[in-house]
C-alpha cells in the first residue's frame, strides 16, 4: 500500500458508481491513496463533474441510470482522448468489454471488489501516469535547453563578441531584401592597430568596449548599430536627412576625439574617421568607397559619398581592370622578373628576388605591380598570380643552384593552399625547400591572424627561410617577428635610398639591424642605387644588398 501511495498521493479521481453503500465505502478507500477524490451517482453527474474539473483518473461502474458508463466514457473521449478510464463492472457480456477496448479502456476492476485487484490495477495506470508526467517533464526541461542553447547561438552569430553590438551578419539579414531608402554612417576608429601595438590587444578591447557604449547613448530611437569589423561600426536611419546625419557624425567625432579612455591607469586617446552614404542599395559598400577614399588623405575626417566622384572612378577602373587581369592570367601574361641579391662580405650575387610584371603579348610594355597588384587584391586575384609566380619561379630555379624568394600575402595565407601549392611544385623540379625564402609583408607578421602565423611557421619547420619585407613602415610587432624566428628582415626602401642624406633614416636604418642581430636575422638593405648609399650600408654591418646599383629587375638571371 505505501508503494502505491507514492504513485498516487499527487493524484486525483472521479470515482462513478450509483449504489450509495459501495460508493462511500470506495472513495473512503481513494481518499488514502489519492490527493483528491470526487463521485457522481450516474454518468450524467459524473459528465458534468469531468467537464469542470481535470482528473488523472476516472474509475466508472457500467450499468447505471439515465447514463451508463459506456456512454459516459464515449463523451469523455470526444473532450479528452487520452483520459486515463477504468471500468468496474460484474458483467461478463463481451460486447461491453470489447466497446470499452475499442474506446481505449485502461484496465477493468471486477465486482465484487478485492484489495489486491484494486491495488494491481491502480498501481499499474499511476506508475504509467508517473511515468508519462516524468517524460513530460524530460521533455519541457529539453526544450527549454534547446531554446536557451538556439538563443545563445543566435546571439552569437549575430552579435559581436567584444561589444554584445549586433553584428555584420545580423545588418545583412536586415537590409538584404530591404529597398528602403537609408542613410549609413560608417565610423572607424583611426590607427587602431597601432594603438592595439602600443598599448596591447586587452586595450584595444577596451577601446571597442568604451566606442560601443558611447555610441548607444547618443543613437535614437530609430537608429540602428551596428559592429561590422574590428574597429568598425555603422549606424543605419531610414527616416533622417542627410544633412541632419552629416551634424550627427561631426557631434560624434568631436566627443570621441575629446574622450579619455583609461586603461591600466593609462589614458588612450582616440579619433574616428567618418563616412556618409545614401540610397537603398549598396549602401554600405558605398560608404566603404567613401571611407577609402578619406583615409587616403588623413584621419579624423568625414566623408560623404558621391556618384561620379574620384570614388565611382575608382568603381569603373577596376570594372575595366579586372577582365584584362583575368585574361593575362589565364593566357600567361603575368611572369616573374628576377633582381639579384649581393652578399656584402663577398660582392657577389647570392640569391634573386621574383617580381611579378604584366606584359603584353609581343613581350614590349612591361607593367610594375603598382600597376596590377591593387587590383589583385580587391577583385581577389592575387592568390593566382602567386601560383603563378611560384611555377615560374621554381622553373627558372631548377637548372641552377641559387636561392630565390618569393612574396606571399594575407590573401594567399587566407586561402590556405600555400604549403600544398609549394611542396607540389618542389617535387615537380627537384627544389629543396632551402632555396626558397617566403618574404611577408611586414603587417603579416604584426597582425596575421593565428591560422596564417601557424601556416608560416610550418612552411618555416619545412625548411623555408621566412623574410619581413619592406620592414620598418608598417605596426611593427617586435615581439613576433622574434617568435616567428625570420631569417632575413628586408629594410624598407624609403629608408635606404637617402641613408646617406637624411640623419632620421640613418638612425631607423642602424636600429632595425641592432634588432635583426639580436634575433639572429639577417638584414637585407633594398633600393640600393648608388655607391654612396652603399658604402653607409657597408659602414652599418648589413649583410645584403639589393637595388639597381647592382641590376634592375630583368627575366634572365646574370
Amino acid at each position: 500500500m505505501k508503494n502505491l501511495q507514492k504513485l498516487t498521493n499527487e493524484l486525483s479521481v472521479l470515482y462513478v458508481e450509483d449504489d450509495k453503500e459501495s460508493r462511500e465505502k470506495i472513495s473512503e478507500l481513494f481518499s488514502l491513496l489519492f490527493n483528491s477524490v470526487d463521485t457522481a451517482f450516474d454518468g450524467k453527474d459524473a459528465l458534468e463533474k469531468f467537464t469542470c474539473n481535470d482528473y488523472d483518473i476516472v474509475i466508472t461502474d457500467i450499468n447505471m441510470p439515465r447514463m451508463n458508463g459506456i456512454e459516459l466514457i464515449e463523451n469523455i473521449k470526444i473532450q479528452k482522448p487520452k483520459q486515463n478510464v477504468v471500468i468496474v463492472s460484474a458483467h461478463n457480456d463481451a460486447t461491453y468489454l470489447l466497446k470499452a477496448i475499442e474506446m481505449g479502456v485502461d484496465n477493468f476492476i471486477i465486482k465484487p471488489i478485492k484489495m489486491q485487484q484494486i491495488t494491481h490495477v491502480l498501481s499499474k495506470i499511476a506508475q504509467q501516469i508517473y511515468d508519462s508526467t516524468l517524460i513530460k517533464r524530460y521533455q519541457k526541461e529539453l526544450e527549454k535547453e534547446v531554446q536557451a542553447k538556439t538563443a545563445e547561438l543566435v546571439k552569437h552569430y549575430i552579435t559581436n563578441s567584444i561589444t554584445g553590438v549586433y553584428n555584420l551578419q545580423a545588418y545583412d539579414q536586415e537590409y538584404h531584401n530591404d529597398k528602403r531608402e537609408r542613410i549609413v554612417l560608417l565610423l572607424c576608429i583611426d590607427n587602431f592597430d597601432s594603438i592595439k601595438i602600443a598599448y596591447g590587444y586587452k586595450a584595444g578591447d577596451a577601446i571597442l568596449k568604451e566606442i560601443a557604449s558611447f555610441l548607444k547613448t547618443k543613437i535614437a530611437q530609430e537608429y540602428h548599430l551596428y559592429h561590422i569589423e574590428s574597429n568598425e561600426f555603422t549606424i543605419v536611419s531610414t527616416d533622417e536627412t542627410l544633412s541632419n546625419m552629416k551634424l550627427f557624425a561631426q557631434e560624434l567625432q568631436k566627443e570621441v576625439v575629446a574622450k579619455k579612455i583609461i586603461f591600466n591607469n593609462l589614458s588612450i586617446k582616440a579619433s574616428m574617421s567618418i563616412a556618409l552614404a545614401q540610397g537603398s542599395n549598396s549602401v554600405l559598400k558605398n560608404a566603404h568607397l567613401a571611407l577609402l577614399q578619406s583615409q587616403k588623405i588623413g584621419v579624423n575626417r568625414i566623408q560623404v559619398y558621391e556618384e561620379n566622384s574620384s570614388i565611382e572612378q575608382l568603381q569603373n577602373h577596376i570594372r575595366m581592370c579586372m577582365p584584362k587581369l583575368q585574361q593575362a592570367i589565364l593566357e600567361g601574361y603575368i611572369k616573374p622578373y628576377f633582381q639579384a641579391i649581393i652578399d656584402n662580405k663577398t660582392e657577389k650575387i647570392v640569391k634573386y628576388e621574383a617580381l611579378a610584371r604584366l606584359v603584353d603579348p609581343l613581350n614590349k610594355i612591361v607593367e610594375p605591380p603598382a600597376k596590377f597588384i591593387n587590383i589583385a587584391e580587391l577583385t581577389g586575384l592575387l592568390p593566382d598570380i602567386t601560383r603563378i609566380m611560384i611555377d615560374k619561379s621554381f622553373k627558372k630555379f631548377a637548372d641552377n643552384s641559387y636561392g630565390f624568394s618569393i612574396n606571399i600575402s594575407e590573401f594567399d595565407l587566407n586561402e590556405d593552399y600555400l604549403r600544398t601549392y609549394l611542396h607540389k611544385k618542389l617535387h615537380q623540379y627537384n627544389i629543396d625547400a632551402s632555396r626558397v625564402t617566403l618574404e611577408v609583408l611586414e603587417g603579416v607578421s604584426a597582425l596575421g591572424s593565428k591560422n596564417s602565423l601557424e601556416q608560416l611557421m610550418a612552411l618555416k619547420a619545412d625548411g623555408f627561410s621566412l623574410a619581413i619585407d619592406d620592414f620598418g613602415v608598417q605596426n611593427s610587432n617586435f615581439e613576433r617577428v622574434h617568435i616567428m624566428e625570420v631569417d632575413y628582415i628586408k629594410i624598407d626602401g624609403s629608408f635606404i635610398k637617402n641613408i646617406d642624406k637624411n640623419e632620421k633614416s640613418y638612425q631607423v636604418v642602424k636600429t632595425i639591424t641592432h634588432f635583426a642581430k639580436s634575433i639572429g636575422a639577417k638584414v637585407v638593405a633594398e633600393y640600393v642605387h648608388s655607391k654612396e648609399v652603399q658604402d653607409v650600408v657597408l659602414d652599418l654591418g648589413i649583410d645584403y644588398s639589393q637595388g639597381y646599383l647592382f641590376s634592375i629587375p630583368q627575366e634572365r638571371l646574370l
